[in-house]
């Protein structure tokens, strides 16, 4: 019974040094991460990122970065030529997705999150967005890419939110029915 006694305390020593070790793993690769949230609420924000970066590679969903400008009139595709960068790449690594969770607009319900133009950080609440994205993935790719062009420096109002979320869908839905077809969905 001896010997079973030290497999055990063994074996539980290293099954916790292993849950330590994926503990520590999973938060390093959280800080790693441009998405700052963590447990299901990150991983729907990172499907929605990698998705909305899929579309943003087809040239007519795209082409929402022309139809649209900054203050200074410039189209926004001009922010992401002066900093190099591709539309998935900006998304990726250089915009910022955090818990909005303490911000006032995220307590109403009604919406998945937001920013300021011209800021590299977007808040996204959690809740909202998890439950939205569990029904309608298209919804949350749609918002990370309408959050992304006020990253680039659109302002809103106008064009109201529902202008700029028409024209997104307009321009990046038929990847969504490109794709479903080629991969037999």
């Amino acid at each position: 019974m001896r010997g079973r006694g030290r497999e055990r305390g063994f074996l539980c020593v290293v099954c916790q040094g292993t849950a330590l070790a994926l503990a520590v793993a999973g938060s390093v690769c959280a800080e790693d991460s441009n998405v700052r949230l963590r447990g299901a609420p990150g991983m729907a924000v990172r499907r929605a990122i990698e998705g909305a970066s899929l579309r943003l590679e087809e040239p007519e969903c795209r082409r929402v970065l022309t139809d649209f400008t900054d203050a200074a009139g410039r189209p926004l595709e001009a922010a992401l030529d002066r900093l190099g960068e591709t539309p998935a790449g900006y998304l990726r690594g250089l915009v910022f997705f955090y818990d909005g969770s303490s911000q006032r607009r995220c307590a109403t319900g009604e919406i998945l999150g937001g920013t300021q133009p011209g800021s590299r950080v977007i808040y996204v609440c959690p809740v909202q967005f998890f439950e939205t994205d569990r029904r309608d993935k298209l919804a949350t790719e749609v918002f990370i890419i309408h959050e992304t062009l006020h990253s680039l420096g659109l302002g809103e109002n106008p064009p109201a939110p529902v202008e700029i979320n028409w024209r997104v869908m307009k321009r990046c839905r038929e990847r969504a029915a490109s794709s479903a077809k080629a991969s037999g969905r």
